[in-house]
């Protein structure tokens, strides 16, 4: 019993690792690919459609008997969901690549915790509470990651990205990825109350990725109106759509959603500064990237960063526990048996 219950608690957090090692390892493969010349529009289609095909078969055999009614105004937002967390967000992420590289691209990737923190906090979803030690350990390992993340761009990744493009390119390709993090992020805060009105997660994400293949197809014909652009090769290219649409905008959604409503939006966002760390390891393994003493400061600060705050987090929790436990009880003797 002890050890189930320490793997349900563990769940949560194995989880987030686990999708931080699929986006990480979806930015270097889509580094490789884009540089090939694929049009980062068609490249979504492609992706979004194989997503939205594995979801939906996932959520018929989970949810088909559980699924609450789809209403206009779920739709609507889902709808709305779609498009600010994964059109708009992976369009940005994915042209990005063209002027940056992938190192640069999880390097601010890693400022989801701070968007995100602020965003709940003016949300009033999560409290600041400075006057707590807990509270202030979390603002402190929130920006420990991030500084983390900041000395692996500032310390070894900025000049090579800008060694390998111009400053206008640099500052466009900046410009793309905070923006599609910023996107992002609001897309984790809204997860929580969408994930409670419509608490079937499979298919929550299975309608949002239909509605984004929907806008992406819109977006794609716009862009890329060029038949040429649309034909695929059955190499890397190919290895990546799936990758990235089974798991990276299938799977990891779902665990996004999950966590989020399980944990809250602080907790799925501070565990994305170790997408740099996966991202740099294998960079260095698989791509031939020299690991400099940078990067390996930038990593112990991010991970330290990660644990004081989730640290901070249980402890909060287990606080609010101690605060709940006197109220259930004065509750049940009032009630009487």
């Amino acid at each position: 019993m002890a050890l189930a219950g320490t793997a349900t608690k563990m769940a949560p957090h194995a989880s987030m690792v686990f999708v931080q090692l699929v986006t990480a390892t979806y930015f270097v493969l889509s580094k490789v690919i884009l540089v090939r010349g694929i049009s980062s529009t068609v490249f979504l289609v492609y992706q979004f459609v194989i997503a939205t095909l594995f979801m939906s078969a996932v959520a018929f055999i989970f949810e088909r008997r559980t699924r609450p009614p789809i209403t206009k105004s779920i739709l609507g937002c889902v709808f709305f969901l779609a498009l600010v967390g994964i059109t708009l967000s992976q369009n940005l992420l994915a042209a990005c690549l063209y002027y940056i590289t992938s190192t640069i691209e999880t390097a601010i990737f890693n400022m989801i915790p701070i968007f995100t923190y602020i965003l709940s906090v003016i949300a009033r979803q999560e409290d600041l509470e400075l006057n707590t030690w807990w509270g202030r350990g979390k603002l402190f390992g929130t920006l420990l990651s991030v500084s983390g993340a900041s000395t692996l761009v500032f310390w070894k990744g900025s000049p090579v990205g800008l060694q390998s493009t111009s400053p206008g390119d640099w500052a466009i390709g900046l410009a793309m990825v905070v923006g599609g993090t910023l996107a992002f992020s609001s897309w984790i805060l809204m997860l929580k109350p969408m994930a409670r009105a419509f608490p079937s997660e499979f298919s929550l994400i299975s309608l949002m990725l239909c509605c984004a293949t929907l806008q992406q197809c819109v977006v794609a014909a716009i862009v890329s109106h060029k038949l040429s652009q649309w034909k695929l090769k059955w190499d890397l290219e190919l290895v990546d759509i799936l990758f990235g649409g089974a798991l990276n905008s299938g799977l990891s959604n779902v665990l996004y959603t999950w966590c989020a409503s399980l944990k809250g939006p602080v907790f799925v966002a501070t565990f994305s500064p170790l997408t740099y760390a996966f991202a740099a390891v294998l960079e260095t393994a698989f791509l031939g990237y020299t690991m400099h003493i940078g990067s390996v400061v930038g990593a112990v600060m991010i991970v330290v960063g990660l644990y004081i705050y989730l640290w901070s987090k249980a402890k909060e929790e287990a606080h609010l526990a101690l605060q709940e436990e006197p109220d259930a009880l004065s509750s049940s003797l009032i009630s009487g048996p």
